[in-house]
C-alpha cells in the first residue's frame, strides 16, 4: 500500500488571518486571552501550530494512511499494527515523547516558539516555558492550545480555522488513499468579504425558539407528526427549502404540490410562533395524493414516510425516472449492490438497484439452544444480551445461499446452479434512513419488541461495495507478502477466518472519513402494533429533544440511545460529492 500524493497545502499566510478574511476589522471577538494578539502579528506562531496539528492528525491516523512510526526506544517492539501490507512505508513518523524523559505518556506538550517537547505528568513542559520565557504550547493527542500566563487552555477563532482546515485535509488524504480511484470535487472554502460580512451581521438575528415546534394531533395522525419533525430536522432539507429553493409562490403546480406544503411547513417551524402547530393543509394533500393514507385511521409511519418521499419527487419540476436531481434524491436516494456468485465456475453476475432507505430485519434477544441455524452477525455467540444495528448490518451484507432453482448462470451454462448472493453499497446515500422491521404479518399481526443498540456516530465503511473490494486487494497483497498459499476466498464469496483475522489485525478496515455518519433523529413506537403511539428524538443546534406530538421537551442523547428505535436518521459527516457524479462513476 502506498500513499497518495496529494495537493499541497498552503500554510497560514504572514498577512491575512481567518478572522481578517471572515469579519474585517473585528479583532477583539477573535481571541479570549490578551497574550495572544501580540504573537499573531508576525503569523509564526500559528504556521508552528498548523504544523503540529498536521502532524498530530497523521499519526492518528497513521493506519488509514499507511504510515510508519519510529520511536527512541529500541526495546519496545514493533507491533504488527504499525506496519503496512506489502511491509514498506513512505515515511516514519516519530512517536510524541517528552525530551527530557523520553516518556510517551502524560499529555506531552509541543511548544510553538521553538522544537522542544515536553510531558505535563513530570512538570517539563511547564519547566521549559518558565526558564525560557515561551508562553504558547499545544497538546499533542487534542491539538489544544495551551497559555502558561493563563495557566490554562484557550479558544482562538484563528487557531480553530487552521485545525479545521487541517481536518479537512487530512479526511481528504485519506479518501484518496483508502480508495484512490474515486474522483471527488475538492472542498473549496468559503470567506466573506467586507460587504457579505456587512450582510450577514446586520441581516443575522438568531431567534431561540425558531425551527423547535411542536405539531398537533389531529386525530390519530403521530405517525405523521414524527416524520415531518424528522424533515424539519434534516439539515438537507432544511438548507433546501429555507433557501428558497422551491418557493410556494412562485411554485407552478397549480394544486396538491408536495414541495409547496414543505416550504410552508419550514415557514411555519422558522416563524418565531412558539404555539403548537396543526399541519392540516399537509394531512390534506397527502390525502389527496395518497387514498391509501387517507383517512383517521393509525397508518404506518415508514409507509408514510416512503409515499410523502414519493409525492415530493413526483411533483418536483427537476423530477426524472433516472439520475434525478430533485431535493429527495439529492438527500436520501442511494445505490444497493447486489453479487451473485456460482458456486460450479465462480462467475459473479452484479445487479444494481436505488434506494431511498434500508429496512432491516430484527432477531428476539433470546433463542433457543437448540436451534441450529445460527443467525449471522456481530453477536452470533451470544444467545442473549441486546442486538445491535451492526449486527443488522452485518446480516443485511452476509452472503446468502440461493436455492437450487433461483439461479441459471450466464457462464457455465447451468441452470438451478446453487449459487450466493451478497448485498453492499455502491453509493451511499447523504442521509442514511433505517427501518427497523418491529411489526411482523407472517403469522398473525404482531411486534417485535428487541431493544436495538445504535450508536450516536455511525462507520458504514465496511459495509460499501468499495471498501469491500479495497479489503480483498489489501488481503491479497497480504497474504503474498506472508506467503499465504491458496484462494483468498473459500468460493462462495466468504472470506475465510483466517483471512477475517490477519485483515482486523492489520487494519484493513480503517474508517474512510467519507462513510462515516451522524445520528440526527430517531422515532419510536410505544404500545401494541394498531392501538400505539408514535414519538420522535430530534437534534436541533446540538442539543437533543423530544418530540411528542404538541410537547417538546430537552433529552439527554443517553435517553435518545436507550430507546426502543422504529426508525433512525443519518447524516454524512462530510458531504463532498455529487450523487449525480457518483452515479456515473
Amino acid at each position: 500500500m502506498s500513499t497518495a500524493n496529494p495537493p499541497s497545502a498552503p500554510f497560514i499566510p504572514t498577512s491575512r488571518l481567518l478572522t481578517q478574511d471572515f469579519f474585517p476589522g473585528d479583532h477583539a471577538a477573535s481571541h479570549g486571552c490578551p497574550h495572544i494578539k501580540p504573537f499573531k502579528k508576525s503569523a509564526d506562531i500559528v504556521a508552528n501550530y498548523q504544523i503540529l496539528v498536521r502532524y498530530s492528525l497523521h499519526y492518528k491516523n497513521r493506519h488509514a494512511l499507511g504510515v510508519l512510526t519510529s520511536s527512541k526506544d529500541k526495546k519496545r517492539p514493533r507491533n504488527s499494527e504499525d506496519s503496512v501490507p506489502n511491509g514498506k512505508a513512505i515515511q516514519q513518523l516519530p512517536t510524541p515523547a517528552c525530551l527530557t524523559c523520553d516518556t510517551i505518556l502524560g499529555r506531552i506538550h509541543a511548544c510553538l516558539h521553538c522544537v522542544f517537547v515536553g510531558c505535563w505528568k513530570g512538570e517539563h513542559s511547564q519547566k521549559h516555558s518558565k526558564d525560557s520565557g515561551h508562553t504558547f504550547s499545544m497538546e499533542v493527542s487534542r491539538c489544544g492550545l495551551y497559555c502558561n500566563h493563563c495557566k490554562d487552555f484557550i479558544y482562538d477563532r484563528d487557531f480553530e480555522g487552521v485545525y479545521n482546515s487541517e481536518l479537512i485535509r487530512t479526511s481528504e488524504i485519506i479518501s484518496m488513499v483508502q480508495e484512490p480511484g474515486q474522483k471527488r470535487p475538492r472542498y473549496l472554502k468559503w470567506h466573506a468579504g467586507n460587504k457579505e460580512a456587512a450582510a450577514i451581521k446586520s441581516g443575522t438575528k438568531l431567534k431561540p425558539c425558531q425551527g423547535l415546534r411542536g405539531l398537533r394531533n389531529m386525530g390519530s395522525t403521530c405517525f405523521m407528526n414524527v416524520i415531518l419533525q424528522c424533515f424539519i430536522h434534516n439539515p438537507l432539507l432544511r438548507s433546501y427549502f429555507l433557501s428558497d429553493q422551491h418557493s410556494s409562490k412562485r411554485c407552478e403546480v397549480k394544486a396538491d404540490c408536495m414541495g409547496c406544503e414543505m416550504d410552508q411547513l419550514f415557514t411555519q417551524f422558522y416563524s418565531g410562533v412558539k404555539a403548537p402547530y396543526g399541519p392540516c393543509s399537509f394531512l390534506h394533500t397527502m390525502w389527496m395524493s395518497s387514498s391509501d393514507l387517507a383517512g383517521y385511521a393509525q397508518q404506518d409511519a415508514h409507509e408514510f414516510f416512503i409515499s410523502a418521499l414519493n409525492q415530493i419527487h413526483a411533483k418536483s419540476p427537476s423530477a426524472k425516472l433516472h439520475h434525478c436531481n430533485c431535493v429527495i434524491h439529492k438527500t436520501f436516494a442511494g445505490l444497493l449492490q447486489s453479487d451473485v456468485t456460482c458456486m460450479n465456475c465462480a462467475n459473479v453476475t452484479t445487479a444494481f438497484d436505488p434506494i431511498l432507505d434500508i429496512s432491516l430485519d430484527l432477531r428476539p434477544t433470546k433463542r433457543s439452544k437448540s436451534n441450529g441455524n445460527k443467525v449471522r452477525g456481530g453477536n452470533d455467540e451470544k444467545n442473549e444480551g441486546p442486538n445491535s444495528l451492526a449486527d443488522c448490518l452485518d446480516r443485511y451484507t452476509h452472503p446468502e445461499k440461493l436455492g437450487t432453482n433461483e439461479y441459471n448462470c450466464s457462464k457455465c451454462g447451468k441452470n438451478g446452479q446453487d449459487a450466493t448472493k451478497q448485498l453492499s453499497i455502491k453509493v451511499v446515500p447523504p442521509v442514511l434512513s433505517f427501518q427497523l422491521k418491529r411489526f411482523e404479518h407472517s403469522m398473525g399481526a404482531s411486534k417485535i419488541e428487541t431493544k436495538i443498540k445504535f450508536p450516536a456516530q455511525l462507520d458504514m465503511t465496511q459495509y460499501t461495495a468499495a471498501a469491500r473490494k479495497l479489503k480483498k486487494n489489501k488481503l491479497s497483497a497480504l497474504q503474498k507478502a506472508n506467503g499465504v498459499s491458496g484462494p483468498e476466498s473459500s468460493g462462495n464469496g466468504i472470506i475465510g477466518s483466517t483471512a477475517s483475522s490477519m485483515s482486523m489485525n492489520n487494519g484493513l478496515l480503517d474508517p474512510i472519513p467519507t462513510y462515516v455518519y451522524n445520528l440526527f433523529a430517531v422515532i419510536n413506537h410505544q404500545g401494541k402494533m394498531d392501538t400505539g403511539h408514535y414519538t420522535a428524538f430530534a437534534k436541533h443546534r446540538g442539543e437533543w429533544f423530544s418530540l411528542d406530538d404538541h410537547k417538546v421537551s430537552l433529552a439527554s442523547q443517553k435517553e435518545v440511545l436507550d430507546s426502543k428505535a422504529y426508525m433512525l436518521f443519518y447524516v454524512k459527516q462530510t458531504l463532498d460529492y455529487d450523487f449525480a457524479n457518483a452515479l456515473k462513476d
